[in-house]
């Protein structure tokens, strides 16, 4: 009896000494930085130990200390976290840098800049997709292991980045628990340096596509799709849709006269053949009609993984799912929707494609890849009807937009770059152009 009370004091000073010493805070990974308006920002980091608190932010500009007043986080194996924080108050215009409690790790250095008070501003932004990088012995075999393109990228200093599916890959069977998922998102952010670096100079801004939610071509049948969808709102901080009446990533966010509509194409997305079936489901599909409707963006950026306009059916594109893609471009072109551009990924080659809908002439920009293998097409009968002469593009790229000029004449500047920076081709449109030409 004395042995068995001596053991169970013993277990109890153990548990008491554990709770008034936690484990010391570690950084992991990050900072990333997410959304960032005028007044708020978003951040992530992933870290082990009591780490909740361990970063700040700090106006560069009057030195005034700001502390998350918000959390959201996500647990992984081997007693990581994913958390993303919430920064609010902040000035118009203010630089601010990440700053950590002392001994938390090494970490990028952390800067950007919130939102002038203003409403008509130039600004550019990057973009791409398909971003293949291994992190194991395949990486010196498979393609899409230089991460290099993500320096060129961030030397460009760019406003934001639009990540525009296919952040990541699940390989072999990586999408088949939750663990494993967690695991590929934390390895691709922690192992490569550049994209670090890149990843916490700018916001960025993400939708998925099949490949960082399961399976190639994965649609509503993939059964971890409520697994997946909990991972990416863990590792990725946009300002996700308050609608509670329906689950996904989509989400929508103004940088000063654009609004981006950023939407989901996996979680309501019909198998392929069902011609009838759903891309966004009926729901989305009314959020997406009412918050464009409803908008007075110069220009509308509807984004999306598959191609919109090309009626081409290799690969996946919106053309497979003619009743929702009809009801939309007919929304959109009956109600003049003014300034309305997709944008595109997934395709591993990069294209501009342009198309009347009953008098509104519609844009649709593809950028893709950023590192995965590029797929050639000139010897597979592909064709794209409203293709873009010179836009065609098959080689590993980034790519640019830049919204520009007067208030009522403003220009929307889209360029092409290969991974090393050199420019491949541009296109621009005024914004006075994008509107139902009149009978």
């Amino acid at each position: 009896m004395k042995n068995t009370l001596s053991a169970f004091f013993l277990l109890c000073l153990s548990h008491l000494l554990i709770a008034q010493n936690p484990e010391k805070p570690k950084l992991i990974v990050g900072p990333a930085i997410g959304s960032v308006t005028k007044t708020s920002a978003r951040a992530w980091i992933a870290y082990k130990g009591d780490g909740l608190n361990m970063m700040s932010l700090v106006d560069t500009v009057d030195k005034t200390v700001y502390h998350p007043t918000g959390y959201g986080k996500i647990n992984g194996p081997k007693g990581v976290t994913a958390v993303n924080m919430d920064f609010t108050g902040l000035q118009p215009q203010h630089i601010y840098k990440a700053v950590f409690i002392k001994e938390v790790g090494l970490h990028p250095k952390c800067i950007f800049t919130t939102q002038a008070d203003s409403a008509v501003r130039d600004f550019d932004f990057l973009l791409g997709s398909c971003a293949l990088m291994n992190t194991d012995i395949t990486r010196f075999i498979f393609p899409g292991f230089n991460a290099g393109i993500f320096e060129v990228m961030r030397r460009r200093k760019s406003d934001f980045m639009l990540w525009l599916g296919d952040n990541i890959y699940y390989l072999g069977k990586q999408y088949s628990s939750y663990d494993n998922m967690f695991a590929r998102n934390l390895s691709v952010r922690n192992f490569f340096p550049v994209l670090q670096l890149f990843m916490a100079e700018q916001p960025n801004y993400a939708i998925w596509d099949d490949h960082d939610y399961g399976w190639n071509d994965a649609d509503r049948t993939f059964p971890l799709k409520d697994t997946a969808l909990h991972i990416f709102k863990g590792f990725w901080p946009n300002t996700y849709s308050s609608e509670d009446t329906f689950k996904g990533t989509f989400f929508t966010f103004r940088y000063y006269d654009a609004e981006f509509f950023m939407t989901d194409d996996r979680f309501y997305r019909a198998p392929e053949g069902d011609t009838a079936g759903d891309y966004f489901g009926a729901k989305q599909l009314t959020w997406l009609k009412n918050k464009l409707l409803r908008s007075d963006a110069t220009f509308k950026f509807i984004v999306t993984g598959s191609q919109v306009l090309n009626d081409s059916y290799y690969g996946e594109s919106y053309a497979k799912y003619p009743r929702e893609r009809n009801s939309l471009l007919d929304f959109i072109a009956s109600n003049n929707v003014k300034g309305v551009i997709f944008l595109t990924g997934d395709k591993h080659f990069s294209e501009m494609s342009k198309r009347d809908w009953k008098g509104y002439p519609m844009l649709d920009f593809t950028s893709s890849p950023l590192t995965s293998p590029v797929i050639k097409l000139r010897t597979s009968g592909y064709v794209n009807t409203y293709s873009v002469p010179g836009t065609l593009l098959y080689r590993k790229n980034f790519g640019k937009i830049s919204i520009i000029g007067k208030a009522g004449s403003r220009i929307c500047k889209m360029e092409i770059f290969g991974k090393g920076g050199d420019k491949k081709w541009e296109y621009s449109v005024s914004s006075n152009e994008l509107q139902r030409k009149p009978k």
